[in-house]
């Protein structure tokens, strides 16, 4: 089927895009990153290769996108309204929210864990990565100032910790792992 409209052309490129990367996705967070070919990238999603290179000029930049859309998505599970009153609350459904996306978005943190390990994460995307956490981190840090906490960036940066081990035990044991009840002990440390 040929396009007709600029928007049905649109709509088209962005479907081949998310096949893409997707296919990317579930293909790096099983064999791993450097194990995957763009070659094999082509041949799982019944595309060309010179397709993938139309819209990302490189494995890399396929790797970026795919790191950074799911980073942009932890980001918005922080969710405050007021940064000079931050609620407990509010950080309660950050906890929720992420072990929601740790949740429904497996592949995705396979990969960010694998790559995390490998130091492949920071050595390709480090500021960017910093940048993104940031606000995270500050902002949990600001809550628990407001709540008196004597050392708020160690507070943050251990609740933090223990969302990223809860994450990988989880990924370890997906059918085991009791994250339901594990949330409960997280939720003390707020």
């Amino acid at each position: 089927m040929t396009p007709k409209t600029k928007k049905q052309f649109e709509k088209i490129r962005n479907k081949k895009i998310e096949l893409i990367k997707n296919t990317a996705l579930k293909l790096f967070a099983d064999n791993g990153y450097h194990s995957t070919s763009i070659n094999q990238i082509a041949k799982n999603a019944n595309i060309s290769k010179g397709l993938i290179y139309n819209y990302f000029e490189s494995k890399e930049a396929l790797l970026h996108d795919i790191m950074f859309r799911g980073l942009k998505d932890f980001t918005k599970a922080l969710v405050v309204k007021d940064i000079n009153n931050i609620k407990k609350q509010e950080i309660i459904d950050f906890i929720d929210r992420s072990l929601n996306l740790l949740k429904t978005n497996v592949d995705f943190y396979r990969l960010y864990f694998s790559l995390v390990q490998q130091g492949i994460i920071v050595s390709l995307f480090e500021k960017e990565m910093l940048e993104i956490f940031s606000e995270i981190f500050n902002t949990i840090a600001m809550y628990y100032t407001q709540k008196g906490e004597k050392k708020p960036y160690i507070k943050t940066r251990f609740l933090i910790a223990t969302i990223d081990g809860i994450a990988a035990h989880y990924l370890l044991d997906i059918n085991n792992f009791p994250i339901n009840e594990i949330r409960y002990f997280v939720i003390e440390l707020i």
